[in-house]
């Protein structure tokens, strides 16, 4: 907290000796090292490194190497914190948008709709003819037709912002806006053709080649697989990291044909129950495989946590 208040580093000899320490913890540790992460004259956070007891004291080169490391990673975490700021301003935007829709199209012709039936209600009770009740009831099936329409084109234009985007992108995005929920970012790690790219920074050849591979409609469902996994993890995992594996085009062994899929979603939380009941939204991902001829499963992690695993073989 010192470190944090006065945007001070500070080197520590040994943390097993100090009478200062707070966290008893720690002092299985020796020699430490406290650099300030800050950026535009606010402390974002601290840098902590240790060394075990016994071990050589850090010096002043050592902090002023980690302070110069500790800036540039509280950029980082300011721009993340703005893109994700960014990214929530434009979902909530398109949620008024839909309100805004549905109340100004769908609701009042419901609402229209509704009148016509308590008109027919109403002649019929006064014992008009079934022949003079038609074109009310024929207006009234138009309305309804016309309100399909309207919610139709409704949901369809949820899916136009994701049109032109490829599906690392989409992909970065759920990572990013998943943040809010978890409490910190997930690692998102994308294979294509064998070769890791950088799902921040992707070259332009790697993601036209992983859309050319997974094609629009596969693009929605493994999207759909990774915001289950990550939703999982934010309302159950209890976890403190999440790791998102995706592989698109096999191991690149030469192979042009293999347009195969694999996504892997890991947590170190506390597991799956042992009682557990495959929920919806499990089952909606075992579905979305199966429809490909591919696999799903979801497993209790080597040491801990869960893993949801789900494939999809050469189409």
């Amino acid at each position: 907290m010192r470190v944090l208040e006065s945007g001070r580093g500070m080197v520590v000899d040994s943390l097993s000796r100090t009478r200062i320490l707070r966290v008893p913890a720690l002092r299985r540790y020796g020699p430490a090292l406290y650099a300030p992460m800050i950026t535009s004259g606010r402390s974002v956070g601290v840098l902590i490194m240790f060394r075990n007891v016994g071990e050589k004291e850090f010096v002043e080169l050592d902090l002023t190497t980690a302070e110069s490391f500790a800036g540039q990673a509280a950029l980082a975490l300011v721009l993340a914190e703005a893109r994700q700021a960014q990214d929530l301003a434009a979902l909530l935007d398109e949620r008024e948008r839909i309100a805004r829709d549905l109340h100004d199209l769908a609701i009042q012709q419901l609402f229209a709709t509704g009148m016509q039936l308590e008109t027919i209600r109403r002649r019929a009770s006064e014992g008009v003819a079934p022949a003079n009740l038609e074109a009310v009831v024929e207006d009234a099936l138009d309305s309804v037709d016309s309100t399909v329409r309207q919610i139709r084109a409704i949901v369809h234009s949820l899916r136009d912002p994701d049109a032109d985007v490829g599906i690392v992108e989409r992909l970065r995005r759920e990572a990013s806006l998943a943040r809010t929920g978890l409490g910190f970012a997930p690692s998102l790690v994308m294979t294509i053709r064998g070769r890791i790219i950088d799902s921040e920074d992707a070259h332009e050849t790697d993601a036209d080649l992983a859309d050319e591979i997974v094609g629009p409609e596969l693009s929605d469902d493994v999207v759909a697989v990774v915001r289950e996994g990550l939703a999982n993890a934010a309302r159950h995992a209890q976890a403190a990291s999440v790791q998102i594996n995706v592989t698109i085009g096999g191991s690149g062994e030469g192979d042009p044909s293999d347009n195969s899929v694999w996504v892997r979603v890991e947590d170190d939380g506390v597991g799956l129950p042992e009682t557990a009941t495959r929920s919806s939204g499990l089952s909606n991902l075992e579905a979305r495989a199966h429809q490909y001829g591919g696999s799903f499963e979801a497993s209790v992690g080597t040491e801990r946590g869960s893993v949801l695993t789900w494939s999809v073989p050469k189409r």
